[in-house]
């Protein structure tokens, strides 16, 4: 393996930096063909037309330096912003220098020749802190920074089949096999390796990190005595960092371990560097990295006796990133080489989680239940026993086996992570079990030990879809929704609130949680929550237009559009035409009826033929009592073509009928009266068909049409008495124009008859009077033109008087004569 540069930690100020940059000769300019960044791995690549001499030096934690000799850079190359950016900083006659200025704090850096090629590798913060993607499988020569330097090529086939691990006799197959193999003989008597082997292996890590340190400082250490000792200062180190159990240890091993792997490149312990240097960007959170650097061990250096624990900590990585499929396999080939592991327990223990993570429930439990009868203390040691191998059983369909252990864990273990979720589980064990006594029981148990904790939220949730009481469901749901907010089960409270409300005919309320879930965010409960806003509005409309209450439902609805809008339910605007009609206001009715009629037709259980002559039925009414009778003439027309057999046909053509009369359009207006008497609109029909033929000039057909108007008239329940009002007048006005006199005096009586407050008695008497006098009934005419005279209607009195005057100048005439 070509060695990897040794790396520049050292902080160093703009004007020393710029000082050494400078300090070669001049040469003829080579050219920089391609400047690029990429991110996973974050780096940096200049591409050169052939390679020239180059420094990388990290000037803080935001900035790197790259001086070039003899090269030059178009600032064209250079790429935009972003949160890697390169820009050029200087030129001089032999060097160009340009400045890399990350976003993120810069953890480590390495850099390296890959042809022509220059690679800067960059550990950032914000990667370090980053979880690798789930259910992405990245090839290994991008994550893995000596594929990206160009130094180790990548074996083909699958990785998973060429992993080879050995289990060798005497050795632990961890990196501290390294105690076996490093080579005291090669130091001298003192320089204190065998103390250093000695602290090592009693655990003392530190300290033999500090007499491995001040022995490298001896003179003339022979190499293969300071190449063992480096590689033990750094397992110490690494050792210490994973015994504190904190972070920040790690932070500065990426350097050191690579500064060992520059220096001893063909060292027989680079696969232990290799390794290590995995295992410290795995705590550190950098999974990529991590990844990479345990495929390199496990492809590149077979044999490698620390493979197996390399394999070990590369199969809990993929779990923990949800790859627990990729790591089944290795997981298996690790616990396939025996007991001779110093951590074949822990490789149990993960396979058995691994099988959990895949859905192999019931080996998973058989696995866990194994590790239990290992050792008693087992069980009291470890939690993850009780609690992984009861909620495998729970899933494997073993309920009793699982609420033993389920519960044994709870007991021994009250305070640690996971115990409210294992009683938990016991009650939901008991609802599959039908025994919902029983779950109750421990959703209470629950409720009462813990304050807190996913388990806890699930019960109060469970314990109230149980109860039958509304006070204490309420009482819950409202808990979780209170105290725990940002818990998804809050979200589903406010569903079963929103439920109970509706229930309970609170429709308003019903819609007031399901705004509030809303705005907090459904999640994958949007579509529950819309259909539930659904049910509580058309509840609501139904309920209101019921009780006559349509004002009430117009407000409702112009206070919530913005959320009616969305639930396109054609049923909720259809209500809301209704109201409109019913309050007279016909131009949003009829924007109300258009929205449902589109909805219906985009909903396509709502899209029935029935459903949709219904609606343009009702929009044409809202349409021509609104005054727009060309669309309600569109509106009608359509409906009548489409629609033959729907029961809106007579008063569709009794109103299309009405909008061609008033147009001129005589004989189709009839013909639409006459269709829609066919269908039963006796009276109205026949009142407009009298109209028509009046018009025509048939007089006696409209007397006849508006005689068989009358009765139908009167048989009405109540009795429409502005109708017969006006439709006795003008029969009488008829019989006169065709001189039947004493019928036309009949039905003036019968007008008089039905004449409201507003329309003159005195009128009607003088028409009577008038018509008896045409018909020769002479003194029955001149009696009426005197109580006429006598009244106080000044205009009807006065003409009364004229006509007695006329009458009985006629009849002194006539005696003279």
């Amino acid at each position: 393996m070509t060695a990897f540069p040794k790396r520049q930690g050292r902080w160093i100020p703009w004007a020393a930096a710029a000082l050494v940059l400078m300090a070669w000769g001049q040469a003829m300019a080579v050219e920089v063909t391609r400047v690029k960044v990429f991110r996973a791995p974050d780096r940096v690549e200049l591409t050169f037309s052939e390679p020239v001499a180059a420094k990388v030096v990290k000037i803080d934690d935001h900035e790197l330096l790259i001086a070039l000799k003899d090269a030059t850079v178009s600032e064209g190359l250079l790429p935009g912003p972003g949160t890697i950016e390169v820009a050029v900083r200087r030129r001089t006659p032999s060097v160009t220098t340009l400045l890399v200025r990350t976003a993120d704090p810069i953890l480590a850096m390495e850099h390296g020749w890959t042809g022509s090629r220059l690679v800067i590798l960059l550990s950032l913060k914000e990667t370090l802190r980053s979880k690798a993607p789930r259910s992405v499988k990245r090839p290994a020569d991008v994550l893995t920074p000596e594929r990206v330097l160009g130094r180790i090529p990548a074996p083909a086939g699958s990785r998973a089949e060429e992993t080879h691990l050995v289990a060798r006799e005497g050795f632990s197959g961890t990196v501290d096999d390294l105690l076996l193999e490093v080579k005291s003989t090669l130091c001298r008597e003192g320089d204190g390796m065998d103390r250093i082997l000695t602290l090592m292996q009693s655990g003392a890590y530190r300290r033999a990190e500090q007499e491995a340190a001040k022995s490298l400082k001896l003179s003339d250490m022979p190499r293969g005595c300071a190449e063992g000792l480096e590689i033990l200062r750094v397992l110490s180190g690494f050792r210490s960092a994973e015994s504190s159990h904190h972070q920040d240890g790690f932070v500065s091993l990426p350097a050191r371990i690579n500064d060992f792997i520059s220096r001893y490149p063909d060292s027989p312990y680079l696969p232990y560097a290799l390794s290590m240097l995995g295992s410290t960007y795995a705590a550190l959170g950098d999974h990529g990295m991590a990844e990479g650097y345990f495929r390199v061990v496990l492809e590149d250096h077979i044999g490698f006796t620390g493979a197996p624990d390399t394999a070990f900590r590369l199969a809990k990585l993929l779990r923990r990133t949800d790859r627990a499929v990729e790591a089944l396999p290795m997981l298996k080939t690790v616990t396939d080489l025996g007991e001779s592991l110093a951590f074949a327990g822990e490789a149990k223990k993960e396979m058995a989680l691994v099988l959990y993570d895949v859905g192999d429930f019931a080996k998973s439990q058989a696995l866990f239940e194994a590790l239990m009868a290992e050792s008693e203390e087992a069980v009291w040691q470890d939690p993850d026993l009780l609690l992984y191998g009861g909620q495998a059983a729970l899933r494997a369909g073993h309920r009793e086996v699982a609420r033993r252990y389920l519960v044994q864990f709870a007991n021994l273990f009250p305070d640690a992570q996971g115990a409210d979720m294992a009683l938990e589980s016991v009650g939901e064990s008991w609802l599959d079990d039908g025994r919902p006594d029983r779950a109750k029981a421990f959703f209470r148990m629950v409720i009462e030990r813990y304050t807190e904790g996913e388990g806890y939220v699930t019960a109060l949730v469970r314990l109230a879809e149980q109860l039958p009481d509304r006070k204490e469901k309420e009482a819950l749901y409202t808990q979780v929704i209170d105290d725990f907010s940002e818990h998804p089960l809050a979200r589903l409270s406010m569903l079963r609130m929103a439920s109970l409300y509706d229930e309970a005919g609170e429709h308003e309320a019903s819609v007031a949680m399901v705004k509030k879930l809303l705005e907090v965010g459904a999640g994958g409960l949007r579509a529950e929550a819309y259909a539930r806003a659904e049910q509580a509005v058309l509840g609501h409309f139904k309920g209101l237009m019921a009780e006559g209450r349509y004002v009430d439902l117009i407000a409702f609805f112009e206070k919530e559009r913005r959320l009616l809008h969305k639930l396109e339910n054609p049923d909720i605007f259809l209500l809301a035409g209704e109201a409109f009609m019913t309050a007279h206001l016909y131009g949003s009715a009829a924007k109300e009826l258009e929205r449902a009629i589109v909805l219906s037709m985009k909903r396509l259980k709502w899209s029935g033929e029935e459903r949709l002559a219904g609606l343009y039925f009702q929009l044409g009414q809202a349409l021509d009592e609104g005054g727009r009778k060309k669309e309600a003439q569109t509106i009608f027309t359509r409906y009548l073509e489409r629609y033959p057999k729907a029961p809106g046909q007579g008063e569709s053509s009794l109103r299309l009928g009405r909008i061609l009369y008033e147009a001129g359009e005589l004989e189709q207006a009839e013909v639409l009266f006459k269709k829609s008497l066919s269908f039963g609109e006796g009276a109205e029909a026949q009142v407009w068909l009298s109209r028509c033929r009046e018009d025509l000039g048939d007089h006696a057909g409209a007397a006849g049409r508006l005689k068989k108007a009358i009765p139908l008239l009167e048989a009405g329940e109540p009795v429409p008495s502005d109708d017969l009002y006006a439709a006795y007048r003008r029969l009488g006005d008829l019989e006169m124009k065709l001189g039947k006199y004493l019928d036309a005096v009949t039905a003036f009586a019968g007008a008089e008859k039905y004449a409201g407050e507003e329309v003159s008695g005195e009128e009607l008497r003088f028409l009577r009077a008038d018509a008896l006098a045409k018909g020769g009934e002479t003194s029955r005419a001149m009696v009426l033109y005197r109580a006429v005279s006598t009244s106080d209607d000044e205009f009807w009195s006065g003409m009364a008087t004229e006509r007695l005057r006329a009458m009985e100048l006629d009849k002194r005439l006539g005696g003279d004569r």
